[in-house]
């Protein structure tokens, strides 16, 4: 799927679209969007940009984590976060996180907080207001840590509980371009 001809009269949200199209992780950004989309948000078409929405190269970025490429938010909350760490010279490494709801990611995994981040040094735990987020590198171990992870259900009740709680306020940001790559098959 290509994006439109160029032309100057775009929305900014258009043009950062087209910026993230010439990354070389474009692929692998559209891959990672598709599966994150399609695996915890509910009915995803019928709910695009009214209960959760996809940014491309988000303004507010956040130097610790790195370049943004894309984030996704539902309700009030940003729920997933890809970007690029440009921490080692002349390196890009992608990177990521997922929020989770705390309680279902402790009943899927049989065990409390403290043991599933003992159990996972490779990925990053963080704690939010009723959530957590893990964050992951690109490295071999520490993707088979998150895959190994049962976070897709925890991530889905946390996703669904927001849109249930309200509309979505960064709808105003969706770029509908790369969300178009979550329904392409």
């Amino acid at each position: 799927m290509r994006a439109p001809e160029p032309g100057f009269d775009l929305p900014l949200r258009d043009t950062r679209y087209r910026e993230l199209e010439q990354y070389p992780e474009f692929g692998a950004v559209t891959a990672w969007l598709r599966d994150y989309v399609r695996s915890t948000v509910p009915k995803p078409r019928i709910s695009e940009r009214e209960y959760w929405s996809v940014t491309c190269l988000p303004t507010d970025d956040a130097s610790e984590q790195g370049h943004r490429l894309v984030s996704v938010y539902a309700g009030d909350h940003e729920v997933a976060c890809l970007y690029l760490d440009l921490r080692t010279a002349g390196e890009r490494r992608l990177c990521g996180f997922v929020a989770v709801d705390a309680d279902s990611l402790q009943r899927a995994c049989g065990t409390d907080l403290d043991t599933i981040v003992a159990d996972n040094p490779e990925l990053r735990f963080r704690p939010y207001d009723g959530y957590w987020s893990i964050g992951w590198l690109d490295t071999p171990a520490c993707r088979e840590q998150f895959e190994a992870l049962p976070w897709r259900g925890a991530a889905t009740d946390l996703v669904s509980g927001l849109m249930r709680a309200g509309r979505n306020s960064s709808a105003r940001t969706h770029c509908a371009q790369i969300a178009m790559f979550v329904f392409d098959d």
